[in-house]
This record gives structure tokens, sequence and C-alpha cells, in this order.
């Protein structure tokens, strides 16, 4: 589920486009949804991406930098983007909706599997690896359900 701050800032974004009603349903349908409030955490980061671009190309919207972009990081260092995959994906495999909670379980998920104790502290092999073990977890889920 997205947070309430993403659902605020698609709500703004839509009216900053101007977009009417059935054009922003059209856009919610291609997630499959008729509501902001139905999309997935990564849906959601994907709309707001969007409107964003079209707001800033329509000269409507100052792009603000990506989380984590504006970290100072050696080579060896995770990504910004892997770092942002990581919090998304665990996002959609955590059981309560609640960002504090995504956020402790991630910590904790790090520590007790990479001996990692905060996702900072990632490197890019180390977080490769961290993706594809989420990615395992997510599967098992689909399997499960």
């Amino acid at each position: 589920m997205p947070t309430y701050c993403q659902i605020k800032k698609i709500h703004i974004l839509k009216n900053v486009l101007h977009l009417d009603d059935e054009t922003y349903v059209d856009m919610l349908m291609s997630f499959g949804v008729t509501t902001s409030k139905n999309l997935t955490y990564s849906e959601a980061s994907v709309l707001i991406e969007i409107l964003e671009e079209q707001a800033v190309d329509m000269s409507l919207w100052q792009k603000q930098s990506k989380k984590y972009d504006n970290l100072q990081r050696s080579e060896k260092m995770a990504t910004p983007a892997q770092l942002r995959m990581i919090e998304a994906m665990w996002r959609e495999i955590s059981y309560f909706d609640s960002f504090d909670f995504a956020q402790k379980s991630l910590r904790t998920f790090l520590k007790n599997k990479f001996k990692t104790d905060h996702i900072l502290f990632l490197t890019r092999k180390k977080a490769n690896k961290v993706i594809h073990a989420i990615e395992n977890i997510q599967k098992k889920l689909v399997e499960s359900a």
C-alpha cells in the first residue's frame, strides 16, 4: 500500500497538471486500480515519477532529487538506485502498512542475514545479494498465496 505522503503527492501533482477525473482514472487503470489508495508502494512511486516528469516537462514542477542521490559514496558502496530498490521491495513484503515497521524490520533482516547494521553500509555486491534474497522471499509469498 502507498504511504500517506505518496497519496498526497499524487493528488498534488494531479492538481498541478490540471488532470480531469477521467484522465486520472485512466492512468490509475493502467495499474489495475481505480483509486490511488489501492496502488502498491512501488506502483505509487512509478506513478509519482510519471506525473513529476510530465509536470517538469510543462515547467509546472521543479524536479526534486531522489532519496540517497545526495550521498557521497565510493564506487564500492551500493548505488542510490540499489538502496531505493531494496527499500521499495522490502516495503512490498512488509506485513504491516507502517513505514517505521518496514524500516525496523529491514534493519533486522540486514543484521541477521547480511551482518550489516544499516542499509547505508551495504556494498554494491552485498546490495545485489539483498535484492536477490528479497526476490526469493517475494516468490515464496506468491507461491504460498
